[in-house]
């Protein structure tokens, strides 16, 4: 069985070298995904030159279109939470994420007065846009976008971070569930333009 082959590598370690075929292509994929990981960098947006390979990258991915102007108020906004993906050697991105921080009610506080209302706000983030070349997918590289968004909207002070993803997307659901903890805080039922289904998640830091 699987389990007793693994057993007799593990008891005997010195002797058992060889590894299953199956095992054997798991090595490769994991070689693969850090070989492909470490030739990629990630840098700030800068300047209205990396607009045009954004909106193209998002536009391919996401089920309805943003204007530009969309773009524009997150990007200027809070450039520090737009980070791009671009292989070494390259000026083009294969990926990025945009993000944005915004002000909630934090609940709890008393008496519904005016009194005091400041205190009850609390900077939440939201992942807008997270976008990767279809050549480029499957590397990690949509994983390491969004830790590093999460980790710069924690460093600024917010206490969650927010999205929305279609209900049928099982790979984004499994991506931000199941690697960063998310939670299904809410089915928004038609969301989309064409009336797909969406999750809105959570994450509280």
């Amino acid at each position: 069985s699987r389990t007793s082959r693994v057993h007799s590598c593990h008891v005997h370690t010195t002797h058992c070298m060889t590894l299953s075929p199956h095992a054997d292509a798991i090595v490769v994929i994991i070689v693969i995904i850090i070989s492909a990981m470490a030739n990629v960098k990630y840098i700030d947006y800068e300047d209205e030159s990396q607009l045009e390979n954004a909106m193209s990258m998002v536009t391919e991915d996401l089920s309805e279109p943003y204007s530009i102007f969309t773009y524009r108020y997150f990007l200027h906004r809070f450039p520090e939470l737009c980070i791009l993906a671009i292989p070494e050697g390259s000026d083009t991105p294969i990926g990025c994420v945009v993000g944005k921080i915004d002000m909630e009610d934090g609940g709890g506080g008393g008496g519904g007065g005016c009194g005091g209302e400041d205190q009850q706000k609390m900077k939440t983030g939201y992942i807008g846009m997270l976008a990767v070349k279809a050549s480029h997918r499957r590397h990690g590289i949509g994983k390491e976008l969004v830790r590093q968004v999460l980790q710069r909207m924690k460093q600024l002070g917010c206490t969650s971070a927010t999205l929305e993803t279609e209900k049928s997307n099982a790979a984004a659901l499994r991506l931000y569930q199941e690697s960063f903890g998310f939670i299904r805080e809410e089915l928004l039922v038609r969301y989309y333009l064409n009336w797909g289904d969406a999750y809105r998640l959570r994450l509280w830091f």
